[in-house]
């Protein structure tokens, strides 16, 4: 299987089984990054932030209109 994120920070169980592993709790709250964009709801005046890539997969899957967020 192709990695697809490799976390450095987070070490890795030389005894593990496998490669690909599940995060715990404690490990996905270390990880962060990503991208965001602000946002307003229809054309009001307060605004939000939003994670590109969710908001990405919405407009693909017909769940919001718009365009994709590059």
């Amino acid at each position: 299987m192709k990695s697809i994120l490799v976390v450095a920070d987070i070490p890795h169980d030389p005894l593990a089984q496998s490669d690909v592993t599940t995060l715990t709790r404690a490990q996905m709250q270390r990880t962060v990054g990503g991208r965001s964009v602000v946002a307003t709801v229809d054309g009001g005046p307060a605004t939000t932030t939003i994670n590109d890539f969710d908001i990405n997969n919405a407009i693909w899957e017909g769940r919001i209109g718009g365009t994709m967020i590059n």
